[in-house]
């Protein structure tokens, strides 16, 4: 094997590894505040994943966008409802297509989670220019942050 700090696995698998250790860690640091708040990961996902600022996506859009099954996203959309989170409305661009809104609580919840997973987040070791060349090289490989929210219903959706 080799020296601390080396290895002899593909570095492509190293950097896998070190991505799924921050998610876990992002995980663990917020695990008490979706206590309190009393949401589970795949909910809290949706509500980060609809933009406030945006036009309401369709359930099929957020479906897509959190690659899930559209039934998956139904049972989580009935859950955010009841608990006031968010409310569907029919497109009135489109009857037959279903939109979801943040509510205020919605809003403020998902707002209060953001900043909480920001503050706690390892990245946050990183100086301000370093966050800069990860953001570029992430960018590099593929990932666009934008295709993390969820885009506007579009008719016939």
């Amino acid at each position: 094997m080799g020296t601390p700090g080396s290895t002899d696995e593909p570095l492509v698998q190293t950097l896998l590894k070190q991505i799924f250790t921050l998610t876990a860690q992002t995980s663990v640091s917020t695990a008490d505040l979706l206590k309190e708040l009393e949401l589970t990961e795949p909910l809290v996902t949706a509500l980060w994943r609809l933009d406030p600022e945006a036009a309401p996506p369709s359930m099929r859009a957020l479906a897509a966008t959190m690659n899930c099954d559209p039934s998956t996203v139904s049972f989580i959309i009935d859950r955010l409802e009841r608990r006031g989170l968010i409310h569907r409305q029919t497109d009135p661009a489109d009857r037959r297509v279903k939109v979801i809104m943040l509510t205020r609580q919605g809003v403020a919840t998902r707002a209060r989670f953001v900043e909480a997973v920001t503050a706690g987040s390892p990245l946050g070791r990183l100086a301000g220019e370093e966050q800069q060349q990860l953001r570029i090289l992430l960018a590099k490989a593929g990932l666009d942050p934008a295709d993390f929210t969820c885009p506007a219903a579009l008719p016939a959706d």
